[in-house]
């Protein structure tokens, strides 16, 4: 097999690109579709190589945790909180680890708090050496969605000469629910399964675009759809017992101003899953939904999510007379 993690890759029978994160074995990596947010497995057989840097990066880490897969990682010279799950094929029940990371240079003095409305809770502090990680603690998604905000304080150091950097004082607040989004996820050189990374500084966190942050000046804003503009997918009734799901946005949603790709494939998913989850204790029902043939997004995650979150129900194409490549056929079981 000769595609490495970093190369970015186009796949054969879909138009969709992406970047190679993992090796999941010798027939199966992990590709990260940065520009819908999400990470998929894909065959090597189905996938081809566009661009490759044999050269490492610049500015990397010396030396990775003991059995971490060889990741090719800038140095964004800055801290990060991340989640790690405990059980990536099952974030809904997962218990996470959340880790202070420092990806300076520097020492950094830190102090970590959470928020519970007026009221903070100290939870550690210390001395975090460069480029390394520290345990916060082990939580549950319910005692995650308690903390309203994890407020960090840090200092750094240096001995003899160096550029001085700017203190760190912020917080950050990560939902149930994003975290349970399997494409926020990415490999790093720092643990040895894949992690959820929340930059620490300003600057980083202006940039971020699939997670609240605070203060609400960094915040991402998206239009608030009201009821009028929402609405129910067109459920139709083709052929006795198969139930048809429309999940073209334009059934879905009348108005997609201020949405981006990554919104509306997620705003898709979302109706996908609900769907899925009403019909469930049906047992043999038969849902087609029709996402089209495009640039093979959708159709790309519902597969996936068929296959390692609803593994329980049977899949296959729908009609290729009556849909042609553009829906799939579900079987609650």
């Amino acid at each position: 097999m000769n595609i490495r993690i970093g190369d970015i890759v186009r796949f054969i029978s879909d138009k969709l690109e992406g970047k190679v994160t993992g090796i999941i074995d010798n027939n199966t990596v992990n590709v990260y579709c940065e520009e819908y947010g999400f990470e998929i497995p894909a065959s090597v057989n189905n996938l081809v190589v566009i661009h490759s840097d044999v050269k490492p990066t610049k500015e990397t880490s010396s030396t990775p945790v003991s059995g971490q897969k060889s990741v090719t990682m800038e140095s964004a010279d800055t801290l990060y909180v991340a989640f790690v799950p405990e059980n990536f094929n099952n974030l809904m029940e997962s218990r996470f680890d959340i880790y202070f990371v420092n990806d300076t240079p520097q020492t950094s003095l830190y102090s970590i708090t959470f928020q519970d409305g007026e009221k903070y809770n100290g939870i550690t502090a210390g001395n975090c050496n460069p480029d390394s990680t520290y345990l916060i603690g082990n939580y549950s998604l319910k005692e995650i969605d308690s903390i309203k905000a994890i407020h960090v304080q840090s200092v750094f150091y240096q001995k003899g000469i160096h550029p001085l950097k700017s203190a760190i004082d912020t917080q950050i607040k990560v939902s149930p629910v994003n975290l349970c989004k399997a494409g926020a996820y990415k490999h790093t050189r720092w643990f040895n399964s894949i992690a959820l990374l929340r930059p620490l500084d300003k600057e980083t966190i202006a940039k971020e675009e699939i997670l609240e942050t605070i203060p609400e000046q960094f915040l991402q804003k998206t239009p608030r759809k009201t009821e009028d503009t929402l609405h129910k997918p067109e459920v139709k009734q083709p052929v006795g017992n198969i139930i048809e799901i429309d999940l073209h946005i334009n059934s879905l949603i009348d108005d997609t101003t201020g949405m981006e790709n990554k919104d509306i494939l997620d705003f898709q998913m979302d109706m996908f899953r609900k769907t899925l989850e009403h019909y469930k204790l049906r047992r043999g029902q038969k849902i087609v939904f029709i996402h089209g043939k495009g640039d093979g997004v959708l159709r790309q995650r519902i597969l996936w999510e068929l296959q390692t979150k609803y593994k329980r129900f049977n899949h296959q194409d729908a009609s290729f007379k009556q849909y042609g490549y553009g829906a799939t056929m579900v079987t609650i079981k």
